[in-house]
């Protein structure tokens, strides 16, 4: 079965090196971390896909194509407008199937006021599924208050990349065994006030600890920056600030000679992971960062600062600590993991659980869930 799919790849930017950072950003959402949930996603289905962008018109798209599957995450905030997205929906008029459809707002108490165009999308997708597959809670309660409650709290696809029926025993021997001098793998570059602080720990950590690396999913600046391209007026002010944010006192020098020792940019799914596995763990700001920690076998512990990071956290049962619980054990890797309320066996049971809920959700869109999906729910 034919089906549309919704992403820009499906896990990898061919020849990122001749893209350059734009082309980089323009080729992965503006964060590379999008084509964790692209790559996830398409292992889930048994269908031929043929990608789609937002932009795609429904002539376009080709006559035997049975559904519309969609890799969601943050399309529910208050900067987005799905208009186009929204009209596409509507006028190819097949199945949905959606995959960790998310609102993001900083704090869960202000909840986000949608634009038309992507209230139009929501309400366009439920009306053509069974079932919305979400991130979680707070999400589920948003879309509920504008009329649509067919939806399955399912976290993010991201979750189920690695196989391995017992990855949080797995992940758990590897906390056990944790040293303080690494090398981690920090995923981070999270500009915002409220982490500013924790971003400040993660360089310092990454400096503490020879053979480290900074791995950054976004801001544009910082990849151009160190791959030596030229930037404008506008991104060298941005360069400047993140030098002062990240605790370099503005120093664009002292900054790049950082990055240039540290730095890793992600540019396919299959690289990132296999990269990831000779570090010993993850200290990250970055969600599908800490999620490609956990599908490289390494402990990965996320701190969630806004609705988004701590939804999916909590939902996939990863190791997570709030700002405050970070600044505690800001000094200790291994009491980071300590104080994450990590439970390994709660993590495999909701590895499974979610397998067999985004089997379900599949076969109720009337497409067959993969070998890899259904191999998670073999006896």
């Amino acid at each position: 079965m034919k089906v549309a799919y919704l992403a820009e790849n499906f896990g990898r930017v061919d020849r990122a090196w001749s893209k350059g950072g734009d082309g980089l950003m323009h080729h992965t959402g503006h964060n590379v971390g999008n084509m964790a949930f692209w790559y996830a996603a398409r292992m889930l289905i048994d269908a031929d896909c043929h990608l789609v962008g937002r932009s795609t018109r429904a002539k376009d798209v080709p006559d035997d194509v049975r559904a519309f599957v969609i890799p969601a995450a943050n399309f529910l905030n208050k900067d987005a407008d799905l208009t186009q997205l929204a009209e596409l929906v509507r006028d190819l008029d097949r199945p949905c199937l959606v995959f960790g459809l998310g609102a993001q707002a900083e704090t869960a108490d202000k909840p986000p006021a949608l634009r038309p165009g992507t209230l139009s999308f929501l309400q366009e997708v439920a009306k053509r599924t069974p079932s919305l597959g979400i991130r979680g809670a707070f999400t589920q309660k948003l879309c509920g208050t504008f009329g649509v409650d067919n939806t399955t709290v399912l976290g993010c696809p991201s979750v189920l990349i690695n196989p391995a029926r017992d990855l949080g025993q797995r992940l758990q021997r590897r906390i056990d065994a944790l040293t303080e001098d690494g090398p981690f793998a920090i995923h981070a570059a999270c500009i915002k006030s409220v982490v500013q602080g924790v971003e400040r720990e993660l360089v310092r950590l990454a400096q503490l600890n020879p053979g480290s690396a900074y791995v950054v999913q976004r801001p544009v600046e910082l990849i151009k920056a160190v791959y030596g391209e030229e930037l404008n007026e506008k991104e060298r002010a941005e360069l400047t600030r993140c030098a002062n944010f990240l605790g370099f006192a503005g120093r664009q020098d002292k900054l790049l000679a950082f990055l240039r020792s540290t730095l890793l940019v992600p540019d396919s799914i299959d690289g990132w992971v296999h990269g990831l596995r000779r570090f010993s763990a993850g200290v990250n700001t970055r969600i599908h960062g800490t999620l490609m920690c956990t599908a490289a076998e390494i402990p990965g512990v996320c701190i969630w600062h806004d609705t988004r990071t701590q939804e999916l956290t909590q939902e996939l049962r990863l190791p997570n600590l709030s700002v405050r619980a970070f600044n505690e054990n800001r000094h200790s890797v291994r009491d980071m993991f300590a104080a994450s309320g990590f439970d390994a066996a709660a993590f495999d049971a909701r590895r499974r659980e979610l397998a067999r809920m985004n089997a379900e959700m599949i076969a109720q869109a009337g497409l067959a869930p993969s070998h890899h999906l259904r191999a998670f729910l073999d006896s």
